[in-house]
């Protein structure tokens, strides 16, 4: 990066498996959710909810435990 944009710039490793969008009708369940799951939440670019799942396991006990959600591998524009 420092050679090519003249930016300097810091890699730090993380534990993701896969990320997907989180959507949810019901405000309450989201915010709910936002709360526990917070350390593996992020905003894409676009400022959609999205969960880091560090586990495939991980992400089939969150599907199981949150029914209300959809964790989507696809966003539409």
């Amino acid at each position: 990066m420092k050679d090519e944009y003249k930016v300097e710039a810091l890699y730090e490793p993380i534990n993701v498996y896969t990320a997907r969008w989180v959507i949810c009708d019901d405000p309450r369940k989201l915010e709910e959710f936002r709360k526990k799951a917070a350390e593996h939440l992020s905003v894409d670019g676009g400022g959609h909810l999205t969960y880091l799942a560090p586990t495939r396991v991980n992400l089939a006990l969150m599907e199981e435990r949150w029914p209300e959600l959809e964790f989507r591998a696809t966003r539409e524009h």
